[in-house]
């Protein structure tokens, strides 16, 4: 991929439920350092069955020593009020260390929005933690922009580390944040990260192995997202439209994200997979480069359906 487009990222929200050995995390990382991709997304949350097993896994087969970035988010509790404390922080960054066996993370991120700790205690706390060298580069996820304004007066106020990265729900139709937030970004130094993809699974009923399915533990939270009228009529539209295409669902979402999308060469894009052979399709299909223009325009008009009825 050229330097103009999105830097695909692995996210390991999967490993600790669908790769549960050591054996079977090493085999997944050889088979994404193979693809060329250099950063993994993990959390102390991941996954939702098994907190801290994405990371204690990952530590244990060496995703340090095999040159990858890394990437981790401060531990969320089911209600996330008083995740982002300074107690908490401090415990959930030295418990991610220790799992991963790092010194330094490349991006700490906050979660989730913390509605109980004030914000001048998480930035600080955050600042805390950057000036004794645990990460890199501060990131946000599921901020809204006043709460990332508010987060960036303190810090600029207080002389704190700025987060430079956020992380949120974006693909072709999630694009609300095309009229706010991304410009917001943009203007603040921050680069977005996009994340969530199309199978059409969910709206054909075909649930199974998936992570719609009821035993999946993150079920609810993608059923609340895309379980919705508009979202299942613009996946039959979409359907039509790429009827006698010979492309798929998935490979349009992602080529769209990648070369049609506000993203850009400085932005990233994070790849999941329950399984080792979707990444390297999905690796495939996005070195296929840019739709064919009919394709992409008849896309890129789909989110009028589905805007304002999005997660």
């Amino acid at each position: 991929m050229s330097a103009s487009t999105p830097t695909p990222i692995f996210g390991c929200a999967t490993i600790g439920y669908n790769f549960t050995t050591k054996e079977s995390v090493e085999e997944l990382l050889s088979i994404v350092k193979n693809t060329g991709i250099k950063r993994l997304d993990t959390a102390g949350r991941y996954p939702p069955s098994s907190p801290g097993d994405s990371e204690r896994l990952l530590g244990e087969a060496g995703a340090n020593d095999l040159g990858f970035q890394i990437d981790t988010k401060i531990m969320v509790f089911t209600t996330t009020a008083g995740s982002l404390s300074a107690e908490n922080i401090a415990s959930s960054v030295q418990r991610s260390l220790e799992r991963l066996r790092l010194q330094q993370l490349n991006t700490l991120y906050c979660h989730m929005p913390d509605p109980e700790t004030p914000l001048l205690e998480q930035a600080k706390a955050m600042n805390d933690q950057y000036e004794q060298g645990h990460f890199k580069q501060l990131g946000v996820s599921n901020f809204s922009v006043p709460m990332i304004k508010e987060f960036l007066d303190i810090c600029t106020e207080h002389n704190f580390v700025k987060p430079s990265v956020y992380q949120g729900e974006y693909n072709l139709l999630c694009r609300e944040h095309e009229q706010e937030l991304i410009p917001f970004l943009r203007a603040n130094g921050c680069t977005p990260l996009g994340a969530g993809f199309l199978t059409g699974r969910l709206t054909a009923g075909i649930v199974d192995n998936t992570r719609f399915a009821a035993d999946n533990p993150m079920s609810k939270a993608c059923k609340a997202a895309y379980d919705k009228p508009q979202m299942h009529d613009m996946i039959k539209k979409l359907e039509e439209l790429l009827t006698g295409s010979e492309i798929s669902m998935p490979e349009a979402a992602l080529r769209w994200l990648f070369y049609h999308s506000m993203l850009r060469g400085q932005d990233s894009v994070l790849l999941g997979a329950s399984k080792t052979q979707q990444i390297e399709t999905n690796m495939r299909q996005i070195a296929k480069g840019p739709l064919p223009d009919a394709i992409a325009v008849s896309l890129g008009n789909l989110w009028a359906g589905v805007e304002g009825g999005v997660p």
